[in-house]
């Protein structure tokens, strides 16, 4: 028998679980560079693979090949564009779905590794990164039985479409 020595008791779970589901979503999204291929569909509107690699320092054309190939396997996105020589991704609604990971991960480096990620080194809320609106419709997605469609407006490759605190200072090379 283990004595509770001063910590919380755990949490009673309301179902019996046959598996984990974190180490579930993990399998993908744990991978390395996967979060980041979500992030420069959805935050950096880059959606083709060239723009992806200039978005991403470190990121190999091998590497992102198979991110890109694991992420559309596992739902998280889809070919929305198919031409001779390019293709370009879009979420789908599980990737949709991963957004607000994204966020908490913003969110817990803008406060902790500030000196990382702004140049100024000072650590900023999540409100300070991004437009309220998007904190909240991101975080509404991800209770809703459906997500909405995507806008169809195109955005400036490299540069964070929703982030305000990113776009006033570039974080650190």
């Amino acid at each position: 028998m283990r004595r509770n020595l001063g910590r919380p008791a755990l949490p009673e779970l309301k179902v019996d679980f046959a598996g984990c589901p974190v180490r579930a979503s993990l399998d993908v999204l744990g991978r390395k560079w996967a979060l980041l291929v979500l992030r420069n569909i959805e935050l950096y509107g880059a959606e083709r693979f060239n723009e992806m690699l200039r978005v991403t320092p470190g990121l190999t054309k091998r590497v992102l090949a198979m991110r890109l190939k694991e992420l559309d396997q596992g739902g998280f996105i889809r070919t929305v564009e198919r031409g001779r020589s390019f293709r370009r991704w879009g979420l789908t609604e599980k990737g949709r779905d991963a957004l607000p990971i994204l966020m908490a991960l913003v969110h817990f480096g803008s406060k902790w590794h500030a000196d990382e990620v702004f140049r100024d080194r000072r650590p900023r809320s999540l409100s300070e990164v991004f437009e309220r609106s998007y904190i909240r419709t991101t975080l509404r997605e991800m209770t809703a039985a459906g997500a909405s469609p995507r806008t169809g407006r195109r955005r400036i490759v490299g540069t964070p479409r929703r982030a305000v605190a990113i776009a006033a200072e570039p974080p650190l090379a």
